[in-house]
């Protein structure tokens, strides 16, 4: 894929008046929508039972709505941040 765009959710998962799916949809090629597990970096604060139920709810409800909108569904992976992304990048050979 070239010209691509990955859009990194974090804790902003609506689709509704989000300016940075505005952009990557501006950007003009495929927008990769990506978020990443990584409890580790979140510290000190350790999701708990609930927050994991809501994330779960929350990521299934943003998948679904990528599929309607953009034909693409979300790409959940766990790991550092970093890594993740230079592992991404390098997959899909995104620009953005």
């Amino acid at each position: 894929m070239s010209n691509s765009c990955i859009l990194w959710f974090r804790k902003d998962l609506r689709l509704s008046d989000n300016r940075a799916l505005l952009a990557a949809r501006e950007h003009g090629g495929p927008v990769i929508p990506l978020f990443i597990w990584s409890p580790e970096e979140e510290a000190p604060w350790e999701p708990g039972g609930a927050m994991q139920w809501w994330l779960h709810q929350n990521l299934h409800a943003l998948d679904h709505d990528l599929l309607e909108r953009l034909s693409s569904g979300l790409i959940i992976r766990r790991g550092k941040s970093l890594t993740v992304l230079k592992e991404l990048i390098e997959e899909t050979s995104a620009d953005a």
